[in-house]
């Protein structure tokens, strides 16, 4: 029992230590997901070491001590994602009714599933202004195309049969938008500037970069590329921002926190909780893979997960309130010279890599 639990408190160490590596690779990225699933692991350890206390007190109080290091920093990583923290975008005054307010769906529709009734169905429950889907292949695009063309009146539509496919509807008209691909000449993205009634304009990017894993790309590079790529021009947006899609990278790794210091963009989740949607069909193997972000000229009037259609993710849903003269609470992150040097370092690798 004692080499067990010798052998299970370095295991906990080296889980804990992995994620601060720099490698881009995805045998060491993986570590960067199941944040949750390990803190829950280290308390379990961590009550198995005070029932079965090392034989020797120097090493016992050595293990013990690793193991309250290793789940305070845990903790301190995804408290921000908790219902206890501050909400970095407040909450919007739902009796309001003088400013704008959008309700936007993201969902990863995930291209081999064929239940196409039951999206419709939920879009039809949910009335979005705004329906960003990925992984939407042409027959997709295809099964919904009468009904999606009834509730909205403005599209963007690229679907491929790659599982990067991408459809945007709206019933907010569509000023001007254009299909990107930015790092690799098969993963694209949506550039939208939408017109609200007040004539207001609203930048919006739907995203869907490659992750890294043994069947995509062998690194986090060319993901990594794309999203500061992103980030770089949300900042540079003179209009409100919304930043929406499968990152394919979760809230507390070291990429988002980086891309969200590069847009100047707040994530809704922070206070609110972790609204994991991926995986659908194993409860015990989630965490947050889909994304919305805002600018500080949106509040929040709700957030929540939406039911799963036979898809491997659950659609996220946010309405949000426009309102450019009362900003956001809480003060943006802002890059300094390393993050910028970094986020320049992965778009050189990214396209280094793409155009071998």
């Amino acid at each position: 029992m004692e080499i067990v639990m010798v052998v299970l408190v370095g295991v906990m160490v080296m889980v804990n230590l992995i994620p601060l590596l720099t490698y881009e690779h995805w045998t060491v990225r993986f570590f960067d997901f199941p944040y949750a699933q390990f803190t829950v692991i280290n308390v379990v350890i961590l009550l198995l070491l005070v029932c079965f206390p090392l034989s020797n007190p120097g090493y016992h109080y050595l293990a013990f001590a690793a193991l309250c290091l290793t789940l305070l920093y845990r903790l301190w990583i995804i408290y921000p994602y908790t219902r206890w923290a501050a909400r970095k975008v407040p909450d919007a005054d739902i009796d309001n009714q003088t400013h704008e307010r959008l309700k936007i769906i993201s969902a990863n529709v995930l291209m081999s599933n064929d239940d196409y009734k039951g999206l419709i169905e939920m879009v039809k429950g949910e009335d979005p202004d705004i329906l960003m889907l990925v992984e939407a292949s042409h027959a997709w695009e295809e099964a919904i195309r009468e009904d999606m063309n009834q509730l909205f009146p403005h599209r963007m539509l690229e679907p491929l049969d790659n599982t990067y496919g991408l459809l945007l509807y709206s019933k907010v008209t569509i000023k001007e938008g254009t299909i990107k691909y930015l790092i690799e000449e098969n993963v694209p993205s949506v550039h939208i500037i939408f017109e609200l009634k007040n004539g207001q304009l609203v930048k919006f990017f739907g995203v869907h970069p490659k992750p890294p894993s043994p069947s995509e790309n062998s690194t986090s590079i060319q993901r990594d590329a794309e999203l500061v790529m992103v980030g770089r021009e949300s900042r540079e947006s003179d209009m409100p921002v919304i930043v929406a899609g499968d990152l394919n990278d979760v809230a507390w790794s070291h990429t988002t926190r980086l891309f969200i210091r590069v847009s100047e963009l707040l994530d809704p989740r922070m206070g609110r909780g972790f609204f994991n949607t991926f995986h659908a069909h194993y409860p015990l193997l989630r965490w947050p893979l889909d994304h919305l972000f805002l600018s500080t000229d949106f509040k929040v009037a709700g957030i929540k997960r939406l039911p799963n259609f036979h898809s491997d993710h659950f659609p996220i849903c946010i309405e949000v309130v426009l309102n450019p003269s009362n900003h956001a609470v809480s003060a943006t992150e802002t890059t300094d010279q390393e993050d910028r040097e970094e986020a320049q370092e992965k778009i050189t690798d990214a396209k280094e890599i793409t155009s071998n």
